[in-house]
């Protein structure tokens, strides 16, 4: 059995700059109250959201640790175990959120062997869940692949069906991010069919989002965009700041497919500013990149490039290869529209080369087909046509029709 949180374990003194006299008023507050302890965490990471700034990464995660210790040695100084395991949920939600997967891992972990024996089957499932989603980020396939599974079988064995649809939400993610769009897409289905079974709002919406995805990978763009349409009134309904950011994000990325640039930049700007609102450092890094798309189509090389600097600082402390990947995709756009050409050419050997190492076949193909369109101004036609081929290879494995489309447009113009 493991020990409960005790208090000497905790960190007693306060956080020391100048935002402290801020966390003292915020704390006798929340001690005459009488809020739950749910209630308070949250409030707790709010305060914490509004006296940071994105810039202050490091300043923010030492004065979260502090604040929280101080926290729940003042109102909670006794929390029975099924209480520790939320608080470690919420600190692993948390850090997810900040970008320190290395910090949120232990919080997850630390809920599995709480949960020891037979014990909290449903927050062990949420904790591996969300374990695999941070591998998955972090292109570790195997272990995310395990821990999808893991979180699966638990939600099965407790009748947990919430916790089910969950677990095949992230086993989609998965196939999704391998190029496997029809696993993706049952898995999906699974869950989607659970989550309005039990009238499950956040699920219902985040499975219409991520097959609105799946859609605007193969150019199906009025329908990716009728999944949006469902998923933004019911995050809306439910005040979740997050799935409204990821689908903004989305539905800007399909009207930049469309080529209608000024409701992309629209969608990416309220995307953006909602991922700042929450914290959220890899979104508001994804958001910066794929803008740098539409700063190309208005000739504005310089804020792309800018853009893409930011992004990739965001990624390699994320250690987020395919996002950095994506990044030197751009850069070598960039250079290749500068005739660069040495620049460029290195720049997209390196993204083709992560995207290759790490097994992501969307990514690896739009290097490929941007490779070819460098070439091609090169007017070296032998060269260009090898690399649209190769893009038009993987661009068939996931039937991305407006792509593959796009390919042999080029293919015929050599």
């Amino acid at each position: 059995m493991a020990d409960k949180h005790k208090k000497n374990d905790r960190t007693t003194e306060p956080p020391k700059d100048f935002r402290s006299e801020q966390f003292q008023n915020w704390l006798v507050d929340a001690q005459t109250s009488k809020k739950s302890l749910d209630a308070l965490l949250e409030e707790l990471r709010d305060f914490i959201l509004q006296v940071f700034e994105e810039k202050e990464q490091k300043e923010r995660l030492l004065y979260f640790e502090r604040s929280i210790e101080q926290l729940l040695q003042s109102c909670f100084p006794a929390l029975k175990k099924a209480e520790e395991i939320k608080v470690q949920l919420w600190r692993g939600h948390s850090y997810e959120t900040f970008g320190a997967w290395d910090k949120a891992l232990p919080a997850y972990q630390r809920v599995i062997a709480l949960g020891d024996s037979e014990e909290f089957p449903s927050f062990k499932a949420e904790a591996y869940l969300w374990i695999g989603h941070i591998q998955l980020m972090q292109t570790r396939w195997r272990e995310a692949l395990k821990a999808y599974e893991e979180s699966l079988k638990l939600a099965q064995d407790c009748g947990d069906e919430k916790a089910e649809a969950n677990a095949y939400n992230g086993l989609a993610y998965y196939y999704f991010e391998l190029g496997e769009l029809n696993n993706a897409a049952s898995y999906w289905a699974k869950a989607l069919e659970l989550a309005e079974k039990i009238n499950e709002i956040k699920l219902t919406a985040k499975v219409n989002n991520n097959l609105g995805a799946v859609a605007n990978v193969q150019g199906h763009w009025e329908k990716a965009l009728a999944h949006y349409g469902e998923s933004l009134p019911r995050f809306e309904k439910i005040g979740e700041s997050r799935g409204l950011a990821e689908t903004y994000h989305n539905m800007a990325m399909t009207y930049a497919d469309a080529e209608r640039w000024a409701e992309a930049g629209a969608h990416y700007e309220k995307s953006y500013q909602l991922a700042k609102e929450i914290g959220d450092v890899r979104l508001q890094a994804t958001v910066k990149l794929n803008r740098v798309e539409l700063y190309m189509a208005i000739g504005d090389a310089n804020l792309a490039e800018a853009l893409c600097h930011q992004a990739l600082q965001a990624f390699l402390q994320l250690e987020d290869h395919l996002g950095e990947a994506d990044v030197y995709k751009f850069l070598g756009v960039i250079n290749a529209g500068r005739q660069e050409w040495a620049t460029a050419k290195s720049y997209l050997k390196k993204s083709i080369q992560i995207t290759r190492k790490f097994k992501s076949p969307l990514c690896e193909a739009e290097a490929h087909f941007e490779f070819g369109r460098m070439l091609k101004q090169k007017r070296n036609i032998k060269s260009a046509k090898k690399q649209y081929e190769l893009a038009l290879n993987l661009f068939n494995q996931l039937n991305a029709e407006k792509e593959i489309e796009k390919v042999k447009q080029e293919i015929a113009e050599l």
